[in-house]
C-alpha cells in the first residue's frame, strides 16, 4: 500500500474527491458532517490498477492545522487540491510550503468543483496553480480537472494517481518498525486501538512493541488494514493495531510505537533549517516555537548553530531541545512553527540524534565518516542506532571487532600503543594497563609480541634474561634486599617464575632447588627430623634467609612443621 495525503484549502473539496475516489466517506464525525468540512484526520481506501492506495484526508482550516500536519507523516505523495471555483487561497499557499519543507518530493494537482465555472475562469485558475507552483516539488506534476459528477474525470484521475505510484521508489525495509500514532480509541469488545502508518519494517500479530516516550510495554493482539484482519503487515501500510498492556486514555496521538532496543530515543539533536522565503523576520534562539515531527507536536527551543540567526529564504543548521525522549533518526523531517507569532517558519530534516561537540563546534550532516570522527570508536551496532539503517562496513574505514573507526584514528591509537611498549623496553607493558582501544588495536600493530600478559617489542630481550637474574643467582640463598630493586621487573621475574617470593625477599629458583637438597640430606642423617637451626647451618646463610626458605617449603609440601622439627612433606 502507498499513500496519499491530500492537501488544500477548506472547502475546496478534498473530502468530496476522496469520497468519489473510494466510496468512504473520510469525515467522521457529526461535526464535520454538520459543518462540510474536515475537522480531524480522515482516512479511506482503495485499489487502483492492482494497486492499494491509502488516502489520509487533512483539515484545511487553519484552526485545525496541527491535525493536518499529524497527518502528513510517513506520506509517499500528496493530492494536492485547488478548487476551481476559487483558486489559491492562504491555506493553499501554506500546505504547499509545508510540504515542500517536509521533503515530499511527488503529488498530482487536482483542480476540483470544474462543473462550476465556465472555461475561461478554469484556464485563469489553471494558470495561477502553475504560477504558484513554481520552484517546488509540484512543478512538473500533473494537473487533472475533476469534478466529482463526472465519471470521465474520475477515471483520469486514477490513472493519473496510478501512474504516480508506479514511480514511486520502492518502501525502504530498515528492519526498525515504527508507527506514530495518529488516533486511539477503545473498541467494544478488543479493548485499545490505534490507527497510524506502518515504516521501517513488517510487523506480527503476537510482536512487544514499547510505547514512547512513557515506556509502556504493549502487544499487538490484532492488525487491521483496509478493513481486513491480518496476522503480518508489511511496512508502508496504514494499520489500525489491537494492543494489549496499555489503555487507551494513556497513548495518544504523537506516541510512537516501536520494538525496544532497536531504537536510540533522543531529548537533543541537530538538524537543518529552511526558513520560509515569506518569513519578514530572522529566526533565532529568542523565539517561542512548536515543532511537528510524525504525529506529534512538541514544544522546542533551539539554537542556532554557525550563526546566531536564520533569514526568511535562507538555510541554516539548528539545535533542538525537546521536552521529551522521542525515537527519531537522521532523515526525519519536522515543521517548525512559531507560537507567538502563529505562523510557519519553516521545515527541516533531523541530522544527528546525539550530537557530542558543542553548539559552537558542531558541524552537523548525515555522513557517517563525521559520525565515526567525533566520537574516535562506535561500536557497529551503536552505528546503526545513530543513522536509523543497517550500515555496510564499505561504509566506514576501518573495523575492528565490531568497532568502527577512522583510519586517522587507528594510526593514532597505533603509535599511542607502540610509543608505550617502546619505553618499557625490554619489560614490556601490561597488556591490562592499556585502554579498551589500545587493547583492540594491539594485534594489528607489527613487530610485537604478547607473552605472560605482556606486550613487548619483537626485538625486546627476554626478561628471563635481564642483569638483574645474575645478581639473583649470584647471591644463591643470600639474595639482595628487594627495596632496592626495580619493583616492577621483580614482578615480571616472578610473574615468569625466575624468582620465588618467600615472607620479604625474592630468591632465585636455583636457591629453591638448593634448599629442597639441603632438606633431602638433612633428613638422611636426621630421619626423626631437622631444627631451623640445623637447616641454617647446613645452607651456611643466617636466620633471616633460612626461616623464610623453610616456611616457603612447607607451603608448598616439601617439608612440614612436627613441634619444633621439620619432616618430609608430601612433595618430597
Amino acid at each position: 500500500m502507498r499513500i496519499i495525503a491530500t492537501a488544500g484549502h477548506v472547502d475546496h473539496g478534498k473530502s468530496s474527491l476522496v469520497q468519489a475516489l473510494t466510496g468512504t466517506d473520510p469525515d467522521r464525525w457529526e461535526e464535520e458532517k454538520r459543518r462540510g468540512l474536515t475537522i480531524d484526520l480522515g482516512f479511506a481506501f482503495t485499489q487502483i490498477a492492482e494497486q492499494q492506495i491509502g488516502f489520509i484526508d487533512v483539515p484545511g482550516h487553519v484552526r485545525f492545522l496541527r491535525n493536518m500536519l499529524a497527518g502528513i507523516g510517513g506520506i509517499d505523495a500528496c493530492m494536492f487540491v485547488v478548487a476551481a471555483n476559487e483558486g489559491w487561497k492562504p491555506q493553499t499557499e501554506e500546505h504547499l510550503r509545508i510540504l515542500d519543507a517536509l521533503g515530499i518530493t511527488r503529488g498530482v494537482i487536482v483542480l476540483t468543483k470544474t462543473d462550476l465555472v465556465d472555461a475561461d475562469t478554469l484556464a485563469l485558475t489553471l494558470d495561477s496553480v502553475r504560477n504558484r507552483v513554481r520552484s517546488t516539488f509540484l512543478e512538473a506534476a500533473p494537473v487533472v480537472q475533476v469534478s466529482v459528477h463526472n465519471s470521465a474525470t474520475l477515471d483520469t484521475l486514477r490513472n493519473t494517481l496510478s501512474d504516480l505510484i508506479a514511480s514511486l521508489p520502492p518502501v525502504v525495509n530498515t528492519h526498525r518498525p515504527r508507527i506514530w500514532v495518529d488516533r486511539s480509541f477503545a473498541a467494544k469488545g478488543s479493548g485499545t486501538v490505534i490507527t497510524g502508518t506502518l515504516t521501517g519494517s513488517s510487523l506480527s500479530v503476537g510482536d512487544e512493541l514499547v510505547v514512547q516516550p512513557t515506556n509502556v510495554v504493549v502487544k499487538v493482539r490484532g492488525i487491521q488494514s483496509n478493513g481486513i484482519s491480518l496476522d503480518r503487515l508489511e511496512a508502508g501500510n496504514r494499520c489500525a493495531l489491537n494492543i494489549t498492556g496499555i489503555d487507551h486514555s494513556d497513548i495518544n496521538r504523537g506516541d510512537v510505537l516501536v520494538v525496544e532496543g532497536q531504537w536510540l530515543g533522543t531529548n537533543k539533536f541537530d538538524a537543518s533549517l529552511t526558513v520560509l522565503a515569506s518569513i519578514d523576520h530572522s529566526v533565532s534562539r529568542r523565539g517561542s516555537y512548536m515543532m511537528y515531527v510524525g504525529s506529534r507536536e512538541i514544544p522546542v527551543a533551539l539554537h542556532t548553530i554557525g550563526s546566531s540567526s536564520i533569514q526568511g529564504g535562507e538555510s541554516g543548521l539548528i539545535r533542538v531541545a525537546l521536552t521529551v525522549t522521542l525515537p527519531l533518526v537522521p532523515g526525519d523531517r519536522f515543521i517548525l512553527r512559531e507560537s507567538g507569532r502563529d505562523e510557519t517558519i519553516g521545515g527541516g530534516e533531523v541530522l544527528d540524534i546525539e550530537p557530542l561537540l558543542r553548539s559552537s563546534k558542531a558541524k552537523p550532516n548525515r555522513e557517517i565518516l563525521r559520525l565515526v570522527a567525533e566520537r574516535g570508536w562506535v561500536q557497529l551496532h551503536q552505528l546503526h542506532l545513530l543513522t536509523g539503517r543497517n550500515v555496510d562496513i564499505s561504509e566506514v574505514e576501518q573495523v575492528l571487532d565490531g568497532w568502527v573507526t577512522t583510519t586517522n584514528n587507528l594510526a593514532d591509537v597505533s603509535n599511542e600503543v607502540v610509543s608505550l611498549i617502546a619505553a618499557s623496553k625490554d619489560l614490556g607493558v601490561d597488556v591490562a594497563t592499556f585502554s579498551a582501544h589500545q587493547r583492540l588495536v594491539l594485534p594489528t600493530v607489527p613487530n610485537i609480541t604478547v607473552r605472560d600478559g605482556r606486550a613487548r617489542s619483537a626485538d625486546a630481550h627476554d626478561i628471563a634474561s635481564h642483569p638483574m637474574v645474575k645478581q639473583f643467582v649470584d647471591a644463591g640463598c643470600m639474595p639482595p634486599d628487594a627495596a632496592s630493586l626495580d619493583k616492577s621487573i621483580v614482578r615480571q621475574l616472578v610473574q615468569r617464575g625466575v624468582l620465588v617470593h618467600c615472607d620479604e625477599l625474592y630468591f632465585h629458583s636455583s636457591a629453591i632447588e638448593k634448599a629442597i637438597a639441603s632438606v633431602r640430606d638433612l633428613l638422611i642423617t636426621n630421619p626423626q627430623g631437622f631444627t631451623v637451626a640445623q637447616f641454617r647451618e647446613h645452607l651456611g646463610v643466617s636466620r633471616k634467609y633460612a626461616l623464610p626458605l623453610i616456611n616457603h617449603l612447607d607451603a608448598t609440601g616439601f617439608t612440614r612443621r612436627r613441634d619444633d622439627l621439620r619432616i618430609a612433606g608430601a612433595k618430597l
